[in-house]
């Protein structure tokens, strides 16, 4: 198989559109609707959110996954409609919490992405 020399940078590079996902946020009633636009992660998200994930500590070795969820919600999430500021975001319910979390990199993607699995094509 003969190599070829990427000519479009675009390939490359993480996107800068944004993905708009509309959350319902009450199981009784799923009318109620929250909007919430998340960016595109890159390679440098990855380890960032890592070093929030994965605590060493005297040899020990922890996973803090209020560090990695308070990092994907205040860095990942763009805009929301109604308008959360971060603050608000890391104030949000558990059901709420759980429902927008569900469309960010999840802790277990992120490991594997630590491991080599980056590459994987995301929906």
């Amino acid at each position: 198989m003969k190599n070829t020399i990427v000519t479009n940078k675009s390939l490359l590079l993480k996107n800068d559109d944004t993905i708009k996902h509309t959350i319902s946020i009450d199981p009784d009633d799923e009318s109620l609707v929250v909007e919430v636009w998340v960016r595109d992660i890159s390679f440098l998200d990855i380890q960032n959110a890592a070093q929030k994930m994965i605590r060493v500590e005297k040899g020990d070795v922890t996973l803090d996954l209020a560090g990695y969820w308070g990092y994907a919600l205040s860095n990942w999430i763009t805009k929301t409609n109604p308008n959360l500021s971060n603050k608000e975001l890391l104030s949000l319910k558990g059901y709420v919490g759980e429902q927008i979390c569900k469309v960010l990199p999840q802790p277990t993607e992120m490991m594997e992405a630590l491991q080599g699995g980056f590459t994987k094509q995301t929906e």
